[in-house]
């Protein structure tokens, strides 16, 4: 795959924002360009031949062959030998991912099976298993209608779960077809290193990224993977690291009343400055505006295990200074296990929730630290810690130095260009806590 390759939206349904999945039929006459796919899909081919570049790997595209497409997978028809035509499944992978990896029990099973949709993308299906995935289509397409003609019928009780088992259940199938297949044409490929290199961009986004540090993971040169995702993505590393980093915001801004610094921390901008320049610029509106159009509507359509995350990450927003907040007492505030809340946590915030909650109190102390002439000790109160050691032991883990230290290397630059901090003198903070030794 040699042309820029154009993103996708990352919604499963364009008509119904809110949806999970979505149902359509799609026919393929001549190649196409090469896309990369924000949301998570299912491609089942009823009719036709020719061939499929997924991540650089070809693939020959025959009649009942299943396509397993993850988010950032970039996939490309080189060649159509006649007409494809085929289902398209599309769902929210996020919401799936986060409720396998809640269920009590079979945690190492989902990652086996939402490791082989991303690492197997291709299943050739005999005549006992096409027929097994027709019916879960057929059911599909009764629960949700067709996507394209805007068809919808009629709301049935439980619609959501009835879907969600249904999506998971071709999963399940998908993995077992895989590996009855092992060792047959077109079942033991795999994927080439792009898919890989954009699924850890998209695990990593809220982190510090740099090309360089991404190289050395997978042991290559920065040149290098400068030019693979050029070849691949048409775009940069700092433009597709961008585009990542604005998905995971938009979820922000619809399940939580996170400040957009409060979102530019999390998500890898420098600040909400710098979140908002990106964001206009790839969305086309402001994160405020976006907020206030999709965030109410969004919301009212489902309470999922996603927007549970999110709004669990915005309570811990807004009480990380209370010295007594803890795993157990928020868990049962939502209504779930302190497992299922870190798993939680931990996909769509990429923490868990001692460590947002550490991370929230470190980056407040910094400010503290150079903003004002509080004593360290008073700092640590001040955000939320009950002693001083827990609090030089996490801020030593998050900065690599002292509170001292930092606050001696450190400066407060202002918005008129003048700088705070540095050999300041302390003094005791006004109504702070007293004989602290």
């Amino acid at each position: 795959m040699t042309r820029p390759a154009t993103i996708q939206d990352n919604l499963a349904s364009s008509s119904e924002p809110g949806a999970i999945c979505s149902f359509d039929y799609e026919a393929i006459q001549a190649p196409t360009k090469a896309l990369i796919h924000q949301s998570a899909r299912f491609l089942y081919i009823k009719q036709g031949r020719g061939t499929i570049e997924i991540s650089g790997v070809a693939y020959d595209v025959l009649p009942n062959m299943l396509i397993a497409i993850t988010p950032w997978t970039i996939t490309e028809v080189t060649e159509v030998k006649e007409m494809l035509q085929f289902i398209r499944i599309v769902y929210d992978y996020q919401y799936i991912n986060a409720l396998l990896k809640g269920t009590p029990g079979v945690e190492q099973d989902s990652s086996e099976l939402l490791r082989f949709l991303s690492t197997e993308p291709v299943a050739y299906l005999d005549s006992v298993q096409s027929a097994c995935v027709d019916e879960i289509a057929r059911q599909l397409k009764m629960e949700l209608g067709v996507e394209s003609t805007r068809s919808c019928p009629p709301s049935q009780p439980l619609a959501q779960l009835y879907v969600t088992n249904k999506v998971v259940e071709l999963m399940i199938l998908y993995r077992r077809y895989i590996l009855a297949s092992r060792g047959e044409a077109g079942g033991g490929k795999g994927v080439e290193a792009e898919n890989a290199i954009l699924s850890y961009l998209y695990a990593h986004s809220a982190q510090r990224l740099t090309l360089s540090g991404v190289a050395r993971a997978f042991f290559i040169s920065g040149s290098t993977l400068s030019k693979r995702l050029v070849e691949t993505t048409g775009t940069t590393f700092s433009k597709l690291l961008s585009s990542i980093r604005i998905e995971k915001a938009s979820d922000y801004l619809i399940y939580t009343d996170l400040t957009l610094n409060e979102i530019a921390a999390l998500t890898g901008f420098v600040d909400a400055s710098h979140l908002s320049k990106r964001f206009v610029s790839r969305v086309g509106v402001p994160p405020v505006k976006f907020r206030k159009v999709y965030g109410k509507t969004k919301t009212e359509l489902r309470r999922t295990n996603k927007s549970i995350a999110f709004e669990v990450t915005d309570y811990i927003y807004k009480n990380y200074t209370d010295e007594k907040l803890a795993a157990a007492q928020v868990a049962a505030e939502f209504g779930v296990s302190v497992a299922e809340l870190n798993r939680l946590m931990l996909y769509h915030a990429d923490m868990n929730f001692e460590t947002l909650l550490n991370f929230l109190r470190i980056n407040r102390a910094c400010e503290l630290l150079v903003s004002t002439e509080y004593y360290v000790i008073d700092v640590a109160f001040e955000v939320g810690y009950n002693n001083i050691k827990t609090f030089n032991t996490n801020f030593y883990k998050f900065r690599g130095m002292t509170p001292t230290q930092f606050r001696s290397r450190i400066t407060l630059q202002r918005a008129d260009g003048s700088e705070k901090g540095k050999r300041r003198k302390k003094r005791q903070p006004e109504g702070g806590k007293k004989d602290h030794g």
